[in-house]
């Protein structure tokens, strides 16, 4: 042992130290035998022995479930007495619950291209357009002539789109002639107005000096057709391209005039116009007409 104040070693059974004379303590003596900390390892393991003894004898510890659990499966320690195996696909161990499998992802949608507007529809449309622009093609084709050599400024309202009626009414279904009551003639134009225009146009018929104006003219309980009978001529008209330039809405550009029956190099006067047109599932031919003007050459881009 070593003195506590100068440090110089001391034999285990020195009182005082020889150099500076400071008195050792009996624990300094104690732990610096030997023998005496041999003896004292030696008792607390037979008392551990003592404890573990009685321990066994009581029943206190049970040493077959502890090699038991020594020699159990790594994982199989919490499986209770009686159940299955999960090998057997039993039930699993109730402090390791089988792991749920993951749900599958749901694909991720492909983003639909962009509509750019105005675009070309003539392939997908202008089939659908056929019934109505046979409906409209006598009047467009009719008018065509009263626009040569700029003869008459071109006008589209609500006595325009009357005209137009009256005029498929008159040539197409031979619904109205001369003598038919004006009550009926009314009655059948305004029908005829709502089939092809919906909301956009309303019955108005007036007379006046310029064309279309005077094509019908009221006589007495009646109405008359007040033009020239077209003779050896017959309508033409051609869709030349449809442009789709909102969703459901439609500039159909047509190519209108008469055609002689009898001379074949007499090609006539033909009108460019444009036909604004609505796609509508309730309507009679599918879509109903917003207007009709001559045709610009911006009304035939699509976009770039």
């Amino acid at each position: 042992m070593k003195c506590k104040k100068c440090g110089t070693e001391l034999r285990s059974d020195d009182e005082f130290c020889y150099r500076c004379g400071q008195r050792t303590t009996v624990w300094q003596r104690l732990f610096a035998s030997r023998a005496i900390v041999g003896s004292t390892i030696a008792v607390i393991i037979v008392a551990a022995a003592s404890v573990m003894t009685w321990m066994i004898m009581t029943g206190r510890l049970d040493l077959s479930k502890l090699r038991n659990k020594e020699t159990a499966e790594p994982g199989t320690e919490n499986i209770a007495m009686g159940d299955e195996s999960p090998d057997n696909n039993g039930p699993a161990s109730a402090s390791e619950p089988a792991a749920e499998p993951e749900p599958t992802p749901e694909p991720t949608p492909t983003p639909a291209p962009a509509v750019v507007y105005p675009l070309d529809a003539t392939d997908s449309v202008k089939t659908e357009l056929k019934e109505l622009a046979t409906r409209i093609r006598p009047f467009l084709s009719f008018s065509a002539s009263y626009y040569e050599n700029g003869r008459h400024a071109f006008k589209w309202d609500d006595t325009s789109a009357t005209m137009m009626s009256l005029y498929n009414l008159y040539y197409l279904d031979q619904k109205v002639k001369y003598g038919t009551p004006f009550a009926e003639v009314e009655k059948k134009t305004k029908k005829e107005v709502k089939d092809l225009f919906g909301e956009h146009a309303k019955y108005k018929f007036a007379y006046s000096g310029r064309f279309p104006d005077y094509v019908f003219v009221k006589s007495g309980t009646t109405i008359f057709y007040n033009v020239s009978r077209i003779t050896g001529k017959t309508y033409s008209m051609k869709t030349e391209k449809v442009i789709e330039y909102k969703e459901g809405r439609y500039r159909m550009i047509v190519n209108a005039g008469l055609v002689s029956q009898r001379d074949k190099k007499d090609k006539g006067y033909f009108q460019k116009y444009t036909v604004y047109v609505d796609r509508d599932e309730t309507a009679k031919y599918g879509f109903v007409m917003r207007k009709i003007k001559l045709y610009e050459k911006k009304d035939g881009k699509t976009a770039k």
